[in-house]
């Protein structure tokens, strides 16, 4: 995903961009919520206008005229995600998928001019979904991947990058790509962070003659989260907005390591290869997104505006 990129479900306590409210004792699906700084003034909940933003948001000639005939026929578009990875997909206190990409999905499809059913998937199995045909496209914090784009169309959104996230009171042991060695750490399987990020890390500490790390996969972010608050793994590999959210809901219990970042890459919507209608649809509809302004709006409400991009792409070329 970006996962290679961004964050997971936990227990969300207000967030702004000028105050972080730490979280005890929290679950997996509390919705954002307004906080109240020293001063006494109430704070914006993450997310908080993101969703009104979208809402506000009016068909385009130009992207309507590109929307596959057969989607159109339908007036739905059948969406998937992996609601465990907040801010971008997670749910809240009543079962309701939210984040930033629940309402970048509404804002795009109102743009085209239709609605849209999102259902929850196994972030494994997405792309074959995809490939079947069982979904339209996935919002699922997809990175981009020459890998990715070899079996699916994908239309560049979001860019982010890969940090590492510890247990708080053990960010002094960790400086470095090498302080990994001889550690277990843990990632979501199937991840960029997994498939990629960890292979690169092992082999940076065989070269250097270092001990291996132990690489502790798991299927899902909550666990690979749990796992380093349980001492099970010493270190975490994902999303730099994803490790940062968590340091800073959950200040008591994590921390990001800023000074391990692994190269930037783009996130993107999923969808059949070959769909060539599709992609060039969600790309339109980006870009009206981003040129009108209402992506801006998006992206800061979820506290991501240092993850926006200016401009929308299909397939762009990235390094594998």
């Amino acid at each position: 995903m970006i996962k290679s990129t961004l964050f997971t479900k936990t227990c969300l306590v207000a967030v702004s961009a000028l105050l972080i409210g730490a979280s005890t004792g929290c679950t997996n699906t509390e919705a954002p919520a307004a906080v109240v700084n020293a001063s006494g003034k109430s704070m914006p909940a993450l997310g908080e206008g993101g969703q009104q933003a979208a809402l506000a948001v009016k068909p385009d000639a130009k992207v309507e005229g590109l929307i596959p005939a057969s989607i159109k026929a339908k007036g739905t578009m059948q969406l998937v995600t992996d609601p465990t990875y907040a801010p971008i997909d997670f749910t809240d206190n009543t079962g309701k998928i939210i984040g930033l990409e629940p309402d970048m999905a509404l804002a795009v499809a109102n743009k085209m001019g239709i609605k849209i059913d999102i259902t929850k998937g196994d972030f494994n199995g997405i792309l074959a979904g995809l490939q079947s045909k069982r979904y339209d496209a996935s919002w699922a914090a997809f990175s981009i991947t020459p890998a990715r784009t070899a079996v699916v169309d994908m239309v560049s959104y979001m860019k982010g990058g890969t940090s590492v996230m510890v247990k708080k009171g053990n960010e002094g042991n960790f400086h470095g790509v090498l302080d990994l060695c001889g550690k277990t750490v843990t990632a979501q399987t199937g991840t960029t962070q997994a498939l990629i990020v960890m292979p690169n890390f092992e082999k940076q500490c065989k070269d250097a003659g270092k001990a291996a790390i132990t690489p502790l996969l798991l299927p899902q972010q909550d666990s690979a989260n749990q796992s380093v608050a349980s001492n099970r793994a010493q270190a975490m590999l994902a999303d730099n907005a994803l490790t940062a959210y968590y340091s800073q809901i959950q200040p008591e219990a994590f921390a990001q390591i800023d000074s391990i970042l692994v190269e930037p890459s783009l996130a993107g919507v999923a969808m059949a290869k070959g769909d060539g209608e599709l992609a060039k649809a969600f790309q339109a509809a980006i870009q009206s997104l981003i040129d009108d302004g209402t992506y801006g709006k998006i992206m800061a409400a979820w506290n991501l505006t240092p993850s926006a991009v200016q401009t929308s792409e299909i397939n762009p070329a990235v390094e594998g």
